[in-house]
């Protein structure tokens, strides 16, 4: 009688372990209301996260830097050394006094 109550605890426990739903992962976004969106500038790798009066920048990997927002528009981010630029839904990127390269992505 104690292996037939065994088998029957055991097929139990299977059939809940069946049964159960797997935790889902996060959204893209949820808890953050900045998500990141990666581009490719000329081989630079950009994530971008998009603040308002700010846009947060990490180049190839590095540390994020916050390039405030320059004029009204809200589409170009400048600290002086680095300038992000957004014209009419594309994205361009420059260091220093470069020209502007148009980026992909995001």
């Amino acid at each position: 009688m104690q292996y037939c109550s065994s088998s029957i605890v055991g097929a139990f426990a299977m059939t809940l372990a069946a049964c159960s739903q797997p935790t889902p992962g996060p959204s893209i976004g949820v808890g953050n209301p900045y998500p990141v969106s990666n581009y490719v500038c000329d081989g630079t790798r950009l994530a971008v996260r998009l603040k308002g009066e700010s846009a947060s920048v990490s180049v190839d990997g590095a540390a994020a830097v916050d390039l405030p927002a320059m004029g009204d528009s809200g589409t170009r981010f400048s600290n002086g050394r680095q300038t992000l630029i957004i014209d009419q839904g594309r994205m361009s990127w420059a260091m220093g006094r470069a020209m502007p390269v148009a980026c992909t992505g995001g």
